[in-house]
Protein backbone atom coordinates (compact mmCIF):
# COMPACT_ATOMS: atom_id res chain seq x y z
CA UNK A 1 0.00 0.00 0.00
CA UNK A 2 2.75 2.33 1.06
CA UNK A 3 4.13 2.26 -2.54
CA UNK A 4 0.97 2.76 -4.27
CA UNK A 5 0.32 5.57 -1.78
CA UNK A 6 3.57 7.26 -2.48
CA UNK A 7 3.06 7.04 -6.25
CA UNK A 8 -0.13 8.29 -6.68
CA UNK A 9 0.84 11.27 -3.85
CA UNK A 10 4.33 11.84 -6.45
CA UNK A 11 1.82 12.16 -9.55
CA UNK A 12 -1.13 13.69 -8.32
CA UNK A 13 -0.46 16.23 -5.07
CA UNK A 14 -1.05 16.07 -1.76
CA UNK A 15 -4.69 16.42 -1.55
CA UNK A 16 -5.14 13.52 -3.88
CA UNK A 17 -2.41 11.55 -2.31
CA UNK A 18 -3.88 12.20 1.55
CA UNK A 19 -7.08 11.00 0.41
CA UNK A 20 -5.81 8.12 -1.10
CA UNK A 21 -3.96 6.84 1.78
CA UNK A 22 -6.96 7.72 3.77
CA UNK A 23 -8.94 5.49 2.16
CA UNK A 24 -6.17 2.89 1.98
CA UNK A 25 -5.65 2.95 5.57
CA UNK A 26 -9.51 2.91 6.31
CA UNK A 27 -9.28 -0.19 4.01
CA UNK A 28 -6.29 -1.62 6.04
CA UNK A 29 -7.62 -1.13 9.41
CA UNK A 30 -11.31 -2.66 8.22
CA UNK A 31 -9.61 -5.90 7.43
CA UNK A 32 -6.21 -6.37 9.64
CA UNK A 33 -6.97 -4.23 12.24
CA UNK A 34 -9.13 -3.98 16.11
CA UNK A 35 -9.07 -0.58 16.00
CA UNK A 36 -10.43 1.96 12.63
CA UNK A 37 -7.99 5.01 12.24
CA UNK A 38 -4.37 4.75 13.38
CA UNK A 39 -3.16 3.24 9.86
CA UNK A 40 -5.40 5.75 7.48
CA UNK A 41 -3.70 8.77 9.78
CA UNK A 42 -0.70 7.69 9.00
CA UNK A 43 -1.36 6.65 5.33
CA UNK A 44 -3.20 10.05 5.33
CA UNK A 45 0.41 11.13 6.58
CA UNK A 46 2.85 9.71 4.31
CA UNK A 47 0.25 10.61 1.04
CA UNK A 48 0.61 14.28 1.63
CA UNK A 49 4.32 14.55 2.75
CA UNK A 50 5.04 12.63 -0.39
CA UNK A 51 2.27 14.61 -2.48
CA UNK A 52 4.17 18.31 -1.55
CA UNK A 53 6.90 17.29 -3.73
CA UNK A 54 4.58 17.04 -6.56
CA UNK A 55 5.32 20.79 -8.07
CA UNK A 56 9.45 20.13 -8.12
CA UNK A 57 8.96 16.52 -9.67
CA UNK A 58 10.46 15.74 -12.73
CA UNK A 59 8.12 12.49 -13.37
CA UNK A 60 10.36 10.44 -15.30
CA UNK A 61 12.43 10.63 -12.47
CA UNK A 62 12.60 7.01 -10.18
CA UNK A 63 15.14 8.21 -7.94
CA UNK A 64 12.33 10.78 -5.73
CA UNK A 65 9.65 8.00 -5.85
CA UNK A 66 12.63 5.41 -4.53
CA UNK A 67 13.31 7.59 -1.96
CA UNK A 68 9.93 8.78 -0.31
CA UNK A 69 9.07 5.14 -0.66
CA UNK A 70 12.33 4.03 1.94
CA UNK A 71 11.10 7.00 3.88
CA UNK A 72 7.87 6.37 4.31
CA UNK A 73 8.25 2.31 4.79
CA UNK A 74 10.79 3.51 7.48
CA UNK A 75 8.20 6.21 8.78
CA UNK A 76 6.00 3.05 9.49
CA UNK A 77 7.85 0.76 10.94
CA UNK A 78 9.30 3.43 13.64
CA UNK A 79 5.02 3.94 14.07
CA UNK A 80 4.71 0.11 14.35
CA UNK A 81 7.88 0.01 17.20
CA UNK A 82 6.24 3.10 19.46
CA UNK A 83 2.76 0.98 18.96
CA UNK A 84 4.53 -2.41 20.46
CA UNK A 85 6.44 0.00 22.92
CA UNK A 86 3.32 1.21 23.81
CA UNK A 87 1.89 -2.22 24.59
CA UNK A 88 5.00 -3.89 26.37
CA UNK A 89 5.76 -6.37 23.60
CA UNK A 90 8.56 -5.22 21.99
CA UNK A 91 12.36 -6.92 20.62
CA UNK A 92 13.77 -4.26 18.90
CA UNK A 93 16.35 -6.50 17.33
CA UNK A 94 13.86 -9.02 16.25
CA UNK A 95 11.45 -6.64 14.74
CA UNK A 96 13.73 -5.07 12.88
CA UNK A 97 15.82 -8.14 11.70
CA UNK A 98 12.21 -10.62 11.03
CA UNK A 99 10.12 -7.13 9.74
CA UNK A 100 11.36 -4.30 9.10
CA UNK A 101 14.01 -4.16 7.06
CA UNK A 102 13.04 -6.95 4.74
CA UNK A 103 9.58 -4.91 4.51
CA UNK A 104 11.65 -1.93 3.31
CA UNK A 105 13.69 -4.12 0.85
CA UNK A 106 10.51 -5.69 -0.91
CA UNK A 107 8.64 -2.66 -0.76
CA UNK A 108 11.79 -0.20 -2.40
CA UNK A 109 12.07 -3.00 -4.75
CA UNK A 110 8.69 -3.21 -5.95
CA UNK A 111 8.39 0.01 -5.51
CA UNK A 112 10.29 0.69 -8.70
CA UNK A 113 7.42 -1.75 -11.01
CA UNK A 114 4.57 -0.01 -8.94
CA UNK A 115 5.65 3.80 -10.33
CA UNK A 116 6.11 2.70 -13.34
CA UNK A 117 2.45 1.35 -13.56
CA UNK A 118 0.71 4.42 -11.83
CA UNK A 119 2.43 6.63 -13.84
CA UNK A 120 0.64 4.98 -16.61
CA UNK A 121 -2.41 4.88 -15.00
CA UNK A 122 -1.83 8.90 -14.67
CA UNK A 123 -0.59 9.31 -17.93
CA UNK A 124 -4.77 8.25 -19.42
CA UNK A 125 -6.03 9.83 -16.95
CA UNK A 126 -4.64 12.97 -17.31
CA UNK A 127 -5.33 12.65 -21.34
CA UNK A 128 -9.13 11.77 -20.36
CA UNK A 129 -9.46 14.80 -18.03
CA UNK A 130 -7.88 16.89 -20.94
CA UNK A 131 -10.29 15.37 -23.31
CA UNK A 132 -13.10 16.25 -20.92
CA UNK A 133 -12.28 20.00 -20.54
CA UNK A 134 -10.83 20.45 -23.58
CA UNK A 135 -7.38 21.06 -23.20
CA UNK A 136 -5.10 20.20 -25.90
Amino acid sequence: MIMLIVSFALLRGNKEGSIIGIVAGLLHDLSFSMTVGPTAIIYGLIGYVCGTFNKNFYRENFILPFICTLCSSLFYSITCIFSFMLRGKLNIIFFMKSIAIPEMIYTITLSLIAYQITYLINEKLEMSERKTRNIF
